[in-house]
C-alpha cells in the first residue's frame, strides 16, 4: 500500500518585511503512511491566482535534517526528492528568494508537492483532518509595519540615531524573546533585541520603558561562551558568529557576576541598570527597528559682494550673480550659503569657494558662521588651500 501526507506546518499564512532580494520560508510535514519504504520526488512552485501578486525569483527545497524548522547551517543543499521508510515523516524547508522590486501589500504564493514512484501525489489535510489542496500554499503577504504596539522613535534632532524603540509585553524566555523580535517589522525593518551604545540611548529606551509602565525588561546582550565577554546577539545568527561587542556598559552594582555559572543573557532594571541572568527566566524584552535616518535635502549657493576698500565690509548686498569687473589692488567677499530643506541633520557638507582666475586670497580673513578660521590644513572647520 502507497499512501503520504503532505501538510504545511509553519508559514502558511505570513505578514514579513518587504526587504528586496531576501529569502522567506515555509515549512513542511510529508509523512509516509504507507506499508513500503517510499521515494517522493518534491516540487515546488510559484501560484498564480487573483491575490498572488509577485512571483520567488527562485524556490528551492531543503531537507529539515533536524526538524527544528530553521534552515541551519548544515542543510543548505537543495533537494528534489527524499527516501522515506513506512511509517517515516520528515520535514522539508522550502525558501523563496525575494525579487528587487516589493510593494506594500504584495502577496507571493509558493506551493509544495511531493509524488511517489508510481505517481500518485501526497494527499493535503487541514487542521480538522479533511482534504485541503491550499494547505501546502504559503500566502506571504509583504508588509512595513506589523506591529501592534507603538515604537518611539529617537529623532536625530534630539540627538538620536531614527531608531525606534519599544516594549514587548510577552512572557518569553530570553531565547525566544530573540526569536521572537525577528518577527516584527516598523517602517520596514525587522526588530531585534535592544542593543545600547551610550548613556544617551540608555537613557531613551529606559524612558521608553518607563512611559509602558514595564518592569524587569531583557536586552539584547548575551555571551558568546559560558563566562566569556557579552555581545549583542543578532536573530537568526548562530551564537559563535556574534560580531558585536559592548562598546558601553552600564552594569548594576557587581554585575554581571555569572552566578551558578549560568547567567548568559542581560536584563535592564527599572533603574536602567544592567544584569546578567539566566536563559531559563521567562519576562517582556526591548525591541529596537534599525530604521534609517530620513536623507538631508541640501542646496549650496555661491555668494559675491564688492568690498573696494578691502576692510571686510561689503559695498552692498551679496549677489549669486557674477561678480562686476574689478580693478587691481580691489576686494569682494566670496562666500557659499547651505540650506537644508530636509528632515534629518546633514552632517560633514562641504562648503568651499574656488577663487576667480586671477584674484588671490587675503590672509587671515576666512571665517564661518561669522567667526574667524585659521588658514592652516588642519583639523579646523575652515581652511585656505593655496593650490
Amino acid at each position: 500500500m502507497r499512501k503520504a501526507t503532505l501538510t504545511i506546518t509553519q508559514g502558511a499564512e505570513q505578514q514579513v518585511a518587504m526587504i528586496p532580494s531576501s529569502k522567506v520560508y515555509s515549512v513542511h510535514t510529508l509523512t509516509n503512511n504507507g506499508n513500503v519504504s517510499e521515494t517522493f520526488a518534491l516540487a515546488a512552485a510559484n501560484l498564480t491566482d487573483g491575490v498572488d501578486t509577485l512571483d520567488a525569483t527562485a524556490v528551492k527545497i531543503y531537507l529539515d535534517a533536524n526538524g527544528n524548522g530553521v534552515l541551519d547551517s548544515g542543510e543548505t543543499t537543495p533537494i528534489t526528492s527524499t527516501t522515506l521508510a513506512a511509517g517515516a515523516s520528515a520535514k522539508l524547508i522550502v525558501e523563496s528568494v525575494l525579487p528587487a522590486a516589493i510593494a506594500v501589500d504584495d502577496v507571493l504564493k509558493v506551493s509544495l508537492d511531493a509524488t511517489d514512484s508510481k505517481g500518485n501525489t501526497a494527499s493535503s489535510t487541514s487542521a480538522d483532518g479533511s482534504p485541503d489542496l491550499t494547505d501546502n500554499t504559503a500566502t506571504i503577504t509583504f508588509k512595513d509595519t506589523n506591529v501592534d504596539f507603538t515604537p518611539v522613535i529617537w529623532e536625530q534632532a534630539a540627538g538620536g540615531n531614527c531608531h525606534a524603540y519599544g516594549v514587548v509585553k510577552k512572557n518569553l524566555s530570553w531565547w525566544d524573546s530573540l526569536a521572537d523580535s525577528d518577527k516584527y517589522i516598523y517602517n520596514g525593518k525587522r526588530g531585534r533585541l535592544v542593543t545600547i551604545a551610550s548613556a544617551e540611548e540608555n537613557a531613551f529606551v529606559l524612558n521608553v520603558a518607563k512611559a509602558q509602565n514595564s518592569g524587569t525588561l531583557f536586552i539584547g546582550g548575551g555571551r558568546k561562551v559560558g563566562g566569556g565577554a557579552f555581545f549583542w546577539a543578532k536573530p537568526g545568527v548562530a551564537q559563535a558568529a556574534w560580531d558585536e561587542p559592548f562598546a558601553y556598559t552600564n552594569w548594576s552594582t557587581a554585575q554581571p557576576d555569572n552566578s551558578a555559572g549560568a547567567e548568559a543573557q542581560t536584563e535592564m532594571y527599572t533603574d536602567g541598570r544592567w544584569n546578567d541572568i539566566a536563559s531559563s527566566a521567562n519576562k517582556g524584552y526591548l525591541i529596537e527597528f534599525e530604521i534609517d535616518c530620513p536623507l538631508p535635502s541640501v542646496a549650496v549657493e555661491l555668494e559675491g559682494a564688492k568690498d573696494v576698500a578691502c576692510d571686510g565690509e561689503a559695498d552692498g548686498a551679496f549677489g549669486t550673480e557674477r561678480l562686476a569687473e574689478m580693478d587691481s589692488g580691489q576686494c569682494a567677499i566670496l562666500r557659499t550659503r547651505a540650506t537644508n530643506g530636509g528632515k534629518s541633520l546633514a552632517k560633514g557638507v562641504d562648503l568651499h569657494y574656488t577663487l576667480p582666475q586671477y584674484a588671490s586670497y587675503v590672509a587671515g580673513s576666512l571665517t564661518f558662521g561669522g567667526a574667524v578660521k585659521t588658514d592652516a590644513a588642519d583639523t579646523d572647520v575652515g581652511k585656505y588651500d593655496a593650490a
